[in-house]
């Protein structure tokens, strides 16, 4: 599935903005939680440099989990992702 990220293209890099060619898809949330993430198009792309700050500092980890959130929320609401997700990775929140 496409990213339903807004914003997000395959020819620039999501948190810089730099032209890539192709660049990395980065599945914005990890584990048990990346399959179901990518069935719903929760993935942007990236450079290879903020791909490997990512993975390698967790720089903007936190907020594109969050971002996920709020865009799957979106379309199909708070239950749903806590159904398919089972994580609130909303700052501040427990539910």
């Amino acid at each position: 599935m496409r990213s339903i990220i807004p914003d997000d293209r395959e020819d620039r890099c999501y948190l810089c903005g730099r032209y890539i060619h192709g660049g990395h898809v980065h599945h914005m949330l990890h584990g048990v939680r990346r399959r179901p993430a990518d069935r719903y198009g929760l993935t942007v792309h990236l450079c290879q440099r903020c791909h490997m700050d990512l993975h390698d500092h967790g720089v903007m980890d936190a907020e594109l989990q969050e971002l996920a959130q709020n865009v799957f929320e979106d379309r199909y609401g708070h239950a749903e992702f806590m159904q398919v997700f089972g994580k609130n990775f909303r700052k501040g929140e427990t539910r």
